[in-house]
């Protein structure tokens, strides 16, 4: 599992690393034990450097290194083509995907929040379920909408470094949501967050047109949790899940003041995707969010 608070450098190396942690422990072998076994093939490592490799850190993964670990885990044919796969893909430091230019000149602003590793993968992802006590998502959110929130919720910041965040912002949704792999976004947000005041009544009316809008989308469901629901859960905090076509279970973002924390670990994404799966199915459903939302803007009349 990566470490909380990071997110992995190659999801894909994430991904690999797993797998090759599964069948050394369906052998009941150590990492040391392991290592032993390598050795023993004239193959040199050590159990860091096998650490690395299970937790998706090894930047350069030679072929060798991994077909003798699957031959010491006696892989069936297969796992060890889905290993293998997984290895055929680009995952050396020249195939990373590279920063779009508006991320690098903001660079400054992202690192400290930790977030670039979530912006990261949030190109890569094809599913994102996305929970939102308090405010609309980020990504559905409008210039306007966008710029109040993040001075509301970053005051220290200044007029530059907001608008930089903005324009980070309205970026990604035309990276994501306009294009592919995504293939499903299922936005989450409490019925408060509809009445909450983002900047003047202008913006948050704003707001409301626009989830009314990209809600036609195909790829974009919006739900809203009414109040009756009552106290639950989600109500730690907003988190979102990302799944991905070459991975075989999500990852979660939970979204801090200053940073997003991230969690690959097979019980935490168990915990979000229960507590997500459960809210969804109490919220109202697509025509009643609709409506709703309807109500709302009319009390602007």
């Amino acid at each position: 599992m990566a470490d909380a608070n990071q997110a992995p450098w190659s999801l894909t190396l994430s991904e690999l690393g797993s797998r090759l942690e599964e069948l050394r422990e369906r052998r009941n072998l150590t990492q040391t034990a392991a290592v032993e076994l390598l050795r023993a093939r004239d193959v040199k490592t050590n159990v860091s450097t096998l650490s690395k490799v299970e937790n998706g850190r090894q930047r350069r993964l030679p072929s060798a290194l991994v077909e003798a670990l699957l031959d010491v885990y006696g892989a069936e044919p297969e796992a060890r083509r889905y290993v293998l796969d997984l290895l055929s893909l680009d995952t050396t430091s020249s195939g990373r995907q590279r920063r779009p230019a508006l991320w690098r000149r903001h660079a400054a602003l992202l690192g400290p929040m930790q977030f670039e590793g979530y912006l990261q993968l949030e190109l890569r992802a094809s599913r994102m379920r996305n929970y939102q006590p308090h405010l609309a998502p980020g990504l559905l959110q409008t210039q306007d909408y966008a710029r109040h929130a993040i001075a509301s919720m970053r005051p220290e910041l200044g007029p530059d470094a907001i608008r930089g965040l903005v324009d980070v912002r309205m970026d990604r949704q035309q990276q994501v949501l306009g294009g592919q792999p995504l293939r499903k976004f299922q936005a989450l947000l409490e019925q408060g967050a509809l009445r909450r005041q983002v900047g003047g009544e202008d913006v948050r009316y704003g707001q409301l047109e626009r989830l009314l809008c990209v809600a036609q989308e195909d790829k974009i469901e919006v739900r809203v949790l009414p109040d009756s629901v009552g106290s639950h859960p989600g109500l730690a905090g907003p988190f979102v899940l990302m799944g991905f076509a070459d991975a075989e279970r999500d990852v979660v973002f939970c979204e801090l003041a200053t940073r997003s924390v991230y969690l690959d670990g097979a019980e935490d994404v168990a915990y979000y995707d229960q507590v997500f799966t459960d809210l969804w199915s109490r919220a109202l459903n697509p025509a009643d969010t609709h409506s709703l939302i309807e109500e709302v803007i009319k009390e602007k009349q």
